[in-house]
C-alpha cells in the first residue's frame, strides 16, 4: 500500500484490518502518530517494508525510529503508545476548525461600487 507524498494528516485504523500487507509506505506525509492497530501488521523482516520516513512524528515515535523499525512496531503496540494516541487523536479533535479571515478581502461588488 503506497500513501506517500499526500499530505495525510492520519492514517484509518483499519489498515491495521490488512492482515497480509506487505509493504506500507506512507513517508512525505503529516503524520504524527500511527494508530496502534497498526502494531497487528506484520511489516518488521524479509520481504515486508515499512517505510515512515519524512513525516513530522511526536517526539517519542520520533525516537523508536531512530533506534529502528522493530521498535516502531514494538512501541505502538504497547499500552504507553495507546495513551499517548488517545490523547493525542483527542487534542487534535478539541482544537478548533483554522478558518479564513475574509474580513480583508475586497468583494468586486464593493469594489465596482467605487469607480
Amino acid at each position: 500500500l503506497v500513501l506517500r507524498d499526500n499530505d495525510l494528516i492520519s492514517l484509518p485504523k483499519e489498515i491495521g484490518g490488512l492482515e497480509r500487507l506487505k509493504e506500507l509506505h506512507i513517508q512525505g506525509n503529516r503524520l504524527t502518530v500511527i494508530p496502534p492497530e497498526l502494531g497487528k501488521l506484520d511489516l518488521v523482516g524479509e520481504r515486508r517494508v515499512f517505510k515512515g520516513d519524512n513525516n513530522p512524528w511526536a517526539a517519542p515515535i520520533a525516537d523508536q525510529f531512530q533506534a529502528g523499525i522493530g521498535h516502531v512496531f514494538d512501541y505502538i503496540r504497547s499500552d504507553t503508545y495507546k495513551y499517548l494516541y488517545g490523547r493525542h487523536t483527542q487534542a487534535a479533535a478539541a482544537a478548533p476548525p483554522k478558518t479564513s479571515d475574509k474580513s480583508k478581502k475586497i468583494s468586486r461588488k464593493a469594489n465596482s461600487a467605487r469607480k
